[in-house]
């Protein structure tokens, strides 16, 4: 017999979505606010906002061509994630992987990158994106030059972190007690030399 699969879901009123986790219905909701500030940077081109949103990941790929690339805790988890999927999938050709899942996942790191200088870097980009837009050259050049404000774009509808005054005072006055406290010591030692 078997057990009942139980899986937790996210809706929204008003939506008949549903989401296998916040991340993924925070992301929904916040799309509309994406494409409004991609369209206001492409003069409301709705087409081409759209193109942007549905490439964001590609985007921000290309912006780091030539960058270091580092494990990051969320790769580590998907890498386990895969590596479980394959131990219970119990296929005798995944054996070598399934029975060595710890080794790679303790040594997994991203293949070593190239130094590369900045015309390089740019180049590549422009042609990276320029075969993900058809071949359309302008457009990959367009995305270069406004990668600052695109990468802004992405970030639209991201509630934003704000320290409560009280912190931020406290702050302020604990950096004042140490730059007077590093004066004293320095006025000291400056005494102690000049004696």
């Amino acid at each position: 017999m078997n057990t009942p699969q139980i899986q937790q879901v996210f809706t929204v009123e008003g939506c008949d979505k549903q989401f296998t986790s916040k991340a993924e219905l925070m992301d929904y909701l916040r799309r509309p606010k994406i494409l409004e500030a991609l369209k206001g940077l492409t003069n409301g081109d709705a087409e081409l906002a759209n193109w942007l949103l549905n490439h964001e990941e590609l985007i921000k790929e290309s912006f780091e061509v030539g960058t270091i690339r580092r494990v990051t805790k969320s790769d580590r988890k998907k890498l386990d994630k895969a590596l479980e999927a394959i131990k219970e999938a119990k296929n005798p050709a995944f054996a070598f992987v399934a029975e060595n899942s710890d080794a790679i996942s303790e040594s997994f790191r991203w293949p070593s990158v190239k130094r590369m200088d900045d015309d390089e870097k740019t180049r590549i980009a422009v042609d990276s994106l320029a075969a993900a837009a058809d071949g359309n050259k302008e457009v990959a050049e367009w995305i270069f030059a406004n990668k600052d404000e695109i990468l802004e774009a992405f970030k639209a509808g991201k509630p934003k972190r704000v320290a409560p005054a009280a912190a931020l005072d406290a702050l302020a006055a604990y950096r004042a007690k140490q730059a007077a406290e590093k004066a004293a010591k320095q006025a000291a030692a400056a005494e102690e030399a000049a004696e």
